[in-house]
């Protein structure tokens, strides 16, 4: 069966909501293909619809699927293909799900700078997603008091990104457009 297949075969058990089997699957993938990010991104993706469906731990809580792992193949997909964007923002986001929001704000910076080193290379949607989930991230963690120090030192973060989000080449070209008098 080709790798194609494989994958085709692993993206159907996710339509179906058979994310377990899904990873199975994207992990025998990965054993026989190391080089190839797609059975890492794949496996990890699966990973992060089961937890969000299903949650993540189990009748004595604990971790049903290992976070790190998670993180770790994300990580591995992203550097075989750096160029990728969705490899790069969905390492990203995992790394806000997991609570990790100064990592993910790094990793947000590479994928602004890969989309202004590759002209082909669109991030606006994922800089937009962004915001938006770094602002949920932030407020349940500071309990919605945004005069935290937490939320004070990443909520200018997050609105840079939806700036960026919305196709404005910067804060200051967006600054533009609100200060111009008519």
């Amino acid at each position: 069966m080709s790798e194609e297949d494989i994958i085709t075969i692993a993206a159907q058990h996710i339509t179906k909501g058979d994310f377990m089997g899904a990873m199975e699957i994207f992990e025998n993938h990965v054993n026989e293909n190391p080089k190839d990010p797609a059975g890492y991104h794949g496996w990890a993706e699966a990973a992060m619809f089961e937890i969000q469906e299903n949650g993540n731990f189990d009748e004595k809580g604990n971790d049903r699927i290992n976070e790190g792992k998670v993180q770790s193949y994300l990580r591995k997909a992203a550097g075989l293909e750096p160029d990728n964007a969705e490899y790069q923002a969905a390492f990203a986001n995992a790394l806000v799900e997991f609570d990790r929001v100064p990592m993910a704000v790094r990793e947000y910076k590479k994928l602004i700078e890969l989309g202004k080193k590759i002209e082909d290379v669109d991030v606006s949607f994922h800089l937009y997603e962004a915001a938006k989930q770094l602002i949920d991230s932030i407020d349940v963690k500071v309990g919605y008091d945004r005069s935290e120090q937490f939320a004070r030192q990443f909520i200018p973060v997050a609105i840079e990104f939806a700036i960026l989000g919305l196709g404005f080449s910067s804060v200051e070209e967006a600054m533009e457009y609100l200060s111009t008098e008519e």
